[in-house]
């Protein structure tokens, strides 16, 4: 049985991984002291699909969240994100992703920081 749960830390050993992604990834929150800019992210959904055969597909959708203080260094971030994740066929432990889609992009400004927001659909096979 695939743990579709366990998709938090294929995107955080991915993002780590990657050398145009120099600052701090966070799981759930950022540390109180967080340095700009800095990544959050978070599991937001996770649908199975099922077949009379049995389970066949997990859809998980991950929020990342880019926290700057400069908005062109959180453009950058977002679009090194995207280019990372977007239309992957990997797999990660005992995690098959067979596809990873940008679903929404927002961005806003709130508390001194620029905020770029982005889900990722990844689908899962069993």
């Amino acid at each position: 049985m695939i743990n579709t749960l366990n998709i938090g830390k294929y995107i955080y050993s991915t993002l780590t991984g990657c050398k145009d992604i120099t600052c701090n990834v966070y799981p759930l929150v950022a540390d109180n002291d967080a340095k700009f800019p800095f990544i959050v992210y978070r599991r937001v959904n996770l649908s199975s699909y099922n077949t009379k055969d049995g389970l066949t597909e997990d859809s998980v959708t991950v929020e990342i969240v880019v926290v700057s203080d400069k908005y062109s260094v959180g453009l950058d971030l977002a679009t090194s994100i995207r280019t990372l994740l977007e239309k992957q066929s990997v797999t990660y432990d005992d995690i098959e992703i067979n596809d990873a889609t940008l679903e929404t992009a927002t961005e806003e400004y709130s508390n001194s920081s620029y905020i770029q927001k982005m889900q990722f659909n990844f689908k899962i096979n069993k």
